[in-house]
C-alpha cells in the first residue's frame, strides 16, 4: 500500500531492532517486580478513567505489564511458552517484512488500542475499561497466520496443526467473546487493535476474497458442464442422461452435424 510505503519511508530511521523482545524482557522485570511485591499490576493496566484522572504513565506502562499472573504451575509454564511463541513469531515477521514495518505494525495496533479505550469510554461512560498488552500477541499471531499459513504447531506438544486453522479458531473465538461483551464500549475497546490487520492485509484479503470467489464460480462451471448431456436427440429430444441405453449418432443434414438416437432412426426406416 501506498501509505504504508510513505509512512516505512519517513519513519524507517526511528525504527528498533528486536522490540518484541525488548517489551518481553520488560515485561519479566515487571513480573519479577509484581512478585517481589514492589509494583501493582492493577497500577500499570490502561485505565482511560485512571489516565484522564492524572495517572498519564498508563498510556505507556501497559505494555510493559505482563498478560496475566500466574496462580499455578501450568499457567506459569503457559505464560513462558506465549512469551517464547511471540518472540518467534515476531522474529519471522522481522525477517519477512523488514524492521521498519514490523515496527510500523506493532505502532499502529498500540494507537488503535489506546484510542478504542477512550472511544470505547465515552461512549459507555458508566463501564470502567482497562487494556493488557495480550492484544500485542493475537495481533503479531494474525499476521503470522497470515504470512505463513501453512506452518505447524503443535498443539499440546502432540497434535500437529497448520497455524491457518488455528488463526480462524482463534478469530471464531474472538468473535464470540465480542458479541458477549456487556458494553458497546467494551465492544470498541477489544475490536480496535486489530484494525491495524485490516489496515496491512486489505489488498491480500481482497485477493484471496477475489481469488475463493473465482474458484467457486469454476467449480459451479465445472459441475455444470459434468451433468450436461453429451448428445441430445433433434428429433425427440432423449440424451445420454435421460435415455443411457440409447445409440445416440449423427448425420450430416445441410453441413450441420445432427444427432439422433436409435429409436428415431428405426421410426424414420420403417415402411409406411
Amino acid at each position: 500500500m501506498k501509505f504504508l510505503d510513505k509512512m516505512e519511508k519517513r519513519l524507517g530511521f526511528l525504527a528498533v531492532p528486536n522490540v518484541m523482545l525488548t517489551l518481553i524482557v520488560a515485561q519479566l522485570f515487571i513480573y519479577a517486580m509484581i512478585l517481589m511485591g514492589r509494583f501493582e499490576l492493577s497500577a500499570l493496566v490502561l485505565i482511560p478513567k485512571a489516565v484522564l484522572g492524572g495517572e498519564w504513565w498508563r498510556l505507556f506502562s501497559f505494555l510493559i505489564a505482563p498478560p496475566y499472573l500466574a496462580g499455578t504451575l501450568f499457567q506459569a509454564l503457559f505464560l513462558a511458552f506465549f512469551w517464547y511463541i511471540l518472540w518467534m513469531m515476531s522474529q519471522t515477521l522481522e525477517a519477512a517484512w523488514g524492521l521498519t514495518r514490523f515496527n510500523l505494525y506493532l505502532l499502529l495496533s498500540v494507537l488503535f488500542a489506546v484510542a478504542g479505550a477512550f472511544l470505547g469510554q465515552l461512549v459507555s461512560p458508566s463501564t470502567t475499561l482497562f487494556v493488557l498488552p495480550k492484544f500485542l500477541f493475537y495481533a503479531t499471531f494474525l499476521a503470522y497466520a497470515t504470512v505463513n499459513p501453512n506452518t505447524q504447531f503443535l498443539i499440546m506438544f502432540v497434535i500437529p496443526m497448520k497455524v491457518k486453522w488455528l488463526a480462524w479458531i482463534t478469530v471464531a473465538f474472538g468473535c464470540i467473546t465480542f458479541l458477549s461483551l456487556p458494553s458497546i464500549g467494551h465492544r470498541i475497546a477489544f475490536i480496535a487493535p486489530y484494525l491495524c490487520y485490516a489496515l496491512f492485509f486489505r489488498d491480500a484479503l481482497k485477493q484471496s476474497l477475489e481469488a475463493r470467489q473465482r474458484r467457486v464460480k469454476f467449480e459451479a462451471e465445472r459441475r455444470l458442464a459434468a451433468d450436461a448431456p453429451l448428445h441430445t436427440c433433434a428429433q425427440c429430444g432423449a440424451t445420454d442422461k435421460s435415455a443411457p441405453e440409447q445409440d445416440f449418432r449423427y448425420k450430416i443434414v445441410d453441413s450441420e452435424a445432427v444427432c439422433v438416437c436409435k429409436d428415431c432412426r428405426e421410426s424414420s426406416q420403417a415402411p409406411a
